[in-house]
């Protein structure tokens, strides 16, 4: 549900008689809390790292599990969608649409492709296997000696996309 620039989102626990609120800003700063249905008090555990009751940990991590498939729906798609629009509009390219799951964008004159766009589990990349967030990857082909100037590009957007963030604060 939006009002305003927020989004609420409210959930059910499959593990106890619980309700999670989550709270997206604009910004993409997430908050959440844990209520217990039958008391309408609010499951001060959730945060308390030091405790290790089972029923504790498996609250844990269902909420968890709810605020990971928020960040891989919202957050990751959010920046592949970016990523989608700035070469359309660079270069006027388009995604295959054969492929629902990635984006192939392709020469086209010569239909070779140049980048591919795909969310990739995070441990696969950190190498934490327990880590299941997705991150959005682009795979480019790139001339060696154009690298520079691309990467050159690239974190001068991310300086740029970070002061936006924290004005936004």
């Amino acid at each position: 549900m939006k009002n305003g620039d927020d989004y609420y989102l409210e959930v059910p626990l499959k593990s106890a008689n619980f309700l999670a609120k989550i709270r997206i800003l604009l910004a993409g700063k997430v908050s959440g809390n844990v209520y217990d249905l039958d008391t309408g008090e609010e499951y001060l555990l959730l945060r308390v790292e030091s405790n290790t009751g089972s029923f504790s940990a498996v609250v844990k991590a269902e909420y968890r599990t709810i605020l990971q498939d928020i960040a891989g729906k919202c957050f990751v798609k959010a920046q592949a969608d970016r990523i989608k629009d700035e070469i359309k509009a660079r270069y006027g390219d388009e995604p295959d649409k054969k492929f629902p799951d990635y984006a192939v964008f392709r020469n086209p004159q010569n239909r070779k492709w140049y980048g591919l766009l795909m969310a990739v589990l995070l441990g696969k990349l950190t190498g934490d296997e327990k880590d299941q967030q997705e991150a959005a990857v682009l795979n480019l082909k790139l001339a060696e000696e154009k690298l520079p100037a691309l990467l050159e590009e690239a974190l001068a957007m991310l300086d740029e996309s970070r002061a936006f963030t924290e004005r936004k604060k």
